[in-house]
């Protein structure tokens, strides 16, 4: 292997070059996506019943905008609000705003029957004793007070119906426009499209954050373990290349950045390095403790001295990114498979291009700061080792103990992918969402679709009884559907005598009615209420609620009396927050798979590669305790479950059991050369042991950047993962050479390391 390296030396180093640099040209190809339907299956319930609603209904999309204002019922204040909704309808990529300027109400009219807005915009209040009359009115309206005006009556709400394939971005922009020009009022949006616009933003800002401090975060590390150029150069070289090999990759396949999707260069910084860190310090080892000179001699000697212990790593840790290929939401799939070709590069560049590249270079020279704290760390080392080797019982009974601790905190932990959790409780996203939810009828909007007929009694009293449910409910705010218009209009017609103010009761007053109705409405308006065949109807209702738990309840609720009502058949509920529910369910069996062929995979790995299963049973179970001890932790500090969270389990297996593979190999390596316990243990830790810390070093530097991340659940990913590397880093300088000195030698005879 070294010969070969050696004699194509420049072509290998000119072919990693140059793919590289081929790679770059299709990372322009990349686009962000902060759409939560990105993440769910296209197959499952929520997506396709929020496909067919939008289908039915001209979408299902809407945003809760709030205006506030001290003084809005003065003249000036509602002329500007009424300014605002005008603005608003103007944006190109909205089809329809309800608000007080465009929610009609029947009236009866020396003319005949008008049809005008609570509120009309062309004939607003010119003095303040109007105002205040104004005021009054719209308080003692049902369909109004605490929903589309807030109970102090200082806040104003308009639901933007997002148009068909709305350009999100350009929706969000148009509406923060408007909301300069008007600074005398104070806004606030919730809905998809906002958290889809700021998603969108923090990640484009993530993404810089976190490969750039990442990358600062190696080379601190890099540079106080090997203090020279080279062992700087090429384990940052290589993180380099992996990273654009792997985003020109997926932008060659037109890949999507979803917040998924943020892990892949935090994994790539902390990983790419682990095989030129390990090489490295063999190769430094070579030249500076066993005097080697001859380059080919030198990098022969690692290759030979690392060739299964590297290569373990390299299967555990891509076997478990691999190991999200059986998930059922699709991008964590792709996020493994491209986190797996990453590393895969990784390797082979330590493979080929760095011993390539060394053997291009003069020999490294003796240098006193290498060597300072080498009679420090031998003598560290071999007092670690007399006292693991003497305690090691009491070491692995902790670590159990641990261990079981963390089980019982484990049930503690909950589920939860709504995305508004996603963001901290100071971001616009979240005070959008709590303000509005405070000050009217609720930030989440959902659509329940019933196969009704409008035209006929039936229908509109089978509506009407499930519009009625729906209000009852403590969670809900707000209902919109066709059927308030009717039953006021129905009113109306009977010089407004309350006996008559619920739905007709024949079939040719329900056509009547919604005949006029339809004359009263937009196109945009009416498309959202009614389908086009008349078969169906939709229920626009407002949620208050903003945990996931309350929102599936109630959905649960809502379906439950549709069914009753009109039957399952035809019944579609709509919501992105659904959608981030059903997620929930999907991220437990992700992580349940991917873990269980993970652990698998790893422990295959590391007993073939060993000829030894005792040798497989120790490293799977330290790695296990510490997933134990990680998801107690989680329980512990109510630390949610979420698509980014639920990935640790897998990654701190394939990480952390690269450290039990080192020390592994060299301590079998020690003790079949005739050393002791406490000699294999005390040497293993002096040499294999300043690779392993070098390398957790420089992953548990390379996680702490998502600790400033502006999503929590890529937050909460870096804390698990600094804590589970630092644990790794525990077991395998401590637990594992407790456990290989506990366990009876006759276990390890035939172990083959070589």
């Amino acid at each position: 292997m070294a010969k070969f390296v050696y004699k194509f030396r420049f072509f290998i180093i000119a072919a990693f070059v140059l793919l590289t640099l081929v790679a770059a040209l299709f990372i322009p190809n990349l686009r962000f996506d902060g759409d939560i339907q990105a993440l769910a299956p296209t197959n499952v319930s929520s997506v396709e019943e929020y496909k067919s609603v939008s289908q039915t209904f001209g979408g299902a999309d809407s945003l809760a905008f709030s205006a506030q204002s001290e003084h809005l019922f003065t003249p000036e204040a509602l002329s500007e609000a009424a300014a605002i909704g005008k603005e608003l309808q103007s944006l190109p990529d909205v089809s329809d705003v309800v608000s007080v300027f465009t929610y009609v109400e029947p009236v009866n009219t020396t003319d005949g029957l008008s049809f005008i807005p609570y509120v009309d915009p062309d004939a607003l209040p010119q003095d303040q004793a109007s105002a205040d009359a104004l005021r009054a009115r719209l308080s003692g309206i049902k369909t109004v007070s605490g929903k589309l005006l807030s109970a102090d009556g200082d806040t104003l709400l308009y639901i933007i119906q997002a148009a068909p394939n709305v350009s999100r971005i350009r929706l969000i922009e148009g509406i923060q426009g408007i909301m300069k020009t008007h600074p005398g009022f104070s806004f606030q949006m919730a809905g998809t499209s906002f958290i889809d616009y700021q998603m969108v933003s923090y990640m484009k800002h993530d993404v810089v954050v976190l490969v750039a401090f990442g990358l600062v975060a190696v080379l601190l590390v890099l540079l106080i373990g090997f203090r020279s150029l080279r062992g700087i150069f090429l384990p940052l070289f290589t993180i380099g290349c992996s990273l654009i090999i792997t985003f020109g990759f997926m932008g060659l396949l037109h890949a999507k950045l979803t917040i998924v999707a943020l892990i892949i260069p935090v994994m790539l910084i902390a990983i790419c390095n682990n095989y030129a860190i390990h090489f490295l310090t063999r190769f430094y080892e070579d030249v500076f403790v066993n005097g080697m000179t001859d380059k080919v001699e030198i990098i022969d000697s690692s290759f030979k001295s690392l060739s299964k212990p590297v290569w373990l790593a390299f299967l555990t840790t891509v076997a478990s990114f691999i190991s999200f290929v059986t998930s059922p939401i699709p991008r964590i799939a792709e996020m493994g498979l491209f986190i797996a070709f990453g590393i895969t590069y990784a390797f082979a560049m330590t493979m080929f291009f760095i011993p390539a590249l060394l053997s291009v270079l003069p020999p490294p020279k003796k240098h006193r700061r290498y060597h300072a704290n080498e009679a420090l760390i031998s003598n560290i080392a071999q007092k670690a080792g007399r006292r693991i080797t003497k305690r090691r019982l009491a070491i692995l009974a902790v670590t159990l103990v641990i261990a079981i601790a963390g089980i019982i905190f484990i049930p503690r932990i909950v589920v939860d992918s709504e995305l508004a959790n996603y963001f901290n409780p100071k971001d616009p996203v979240r005070q959008g969402i709590d303000f509005i939810n405070k000050k009217v009828a609720g930030s989440q909007i959902i659509k329940v679709s019933l196969p009704l007929d409008p035209r006929t009694a039936e229908g509109l009293a089978k509506a009407r009884q499930f519009q009625d449910y729906a209000e009852s409910l403590g969670s809900v705010g707000s209902v919109f559907s066709i059927v308030d218009s009717i039953q006021t209009l129905n009113r109306v017609f009977h010089d407004n005598d309350p006996a008559f103010d619920t739905v007709p009761d024949n079939d040719e007053a329900a056509a009547q009615l919604l005949l006029l109705v339809e004359t009263s409405l937009s196109p945009e308006r009416l498309v959202q209420l009614v389908s086009e065949d008349y078969q169906n109807l939709c229920f626009s209702i407002q949620l208050k609620a903003v945990d996931s738990a309350t929102l599936q309840k109630t959905a649960d609720m809502l379906r439950a009396k549709a069914h009753e009502i009109v039957g399952p058949q035809g019944v579609a509920i709509a919501g992105v927050s659904l959608i981030s529910n059903q997620l929930n369910h999907l991220v437990i069996i992700s992580m349940l798979q991917s873990f269980a062929i993970a652990f698998v995979l790893i422990f295959a790995f590391v007993a073939f590669g060993f000829r030894n299963i005792p040798a497989g049973l120790a490293s799977a179970g330290i790695m296990i305790a510490i997933v134990l001890v990680v998801f107690g932790f989680m329980g512990f500090a109510k630390i949610e479950l979420s698509t980014a969270t639920a990935l640790v389990a897998s990654i701190t297996l394939g990480v952390g059991i690269d450290y039990l593979i080192h020390f592994s190999a060299r301590w079998f390596s020690e003790r079949t050369s005739g050393k002791s316990l406490e000699e294999a243990t005390s040497r293993t830790l002096s040499l294999t042991g300043r690779g392993i810390i070098i390398n957790a070093m420089a992953i548990i530097f390379a996680v702490i950047p998502p600790f400033f991340s502006q999503f929590r659940p890529i937050m909460y990913f870096g804390i698990l993962c600094f804590m589970s590397i630092l644990l790794s880093l525990i077991g395998g300088l401590a637990v594992m050479p407790a456990m290989l000195s506990a366990v009876p030698e006759r276990f390890f005879k035939r172990i083959r390391v070589g």
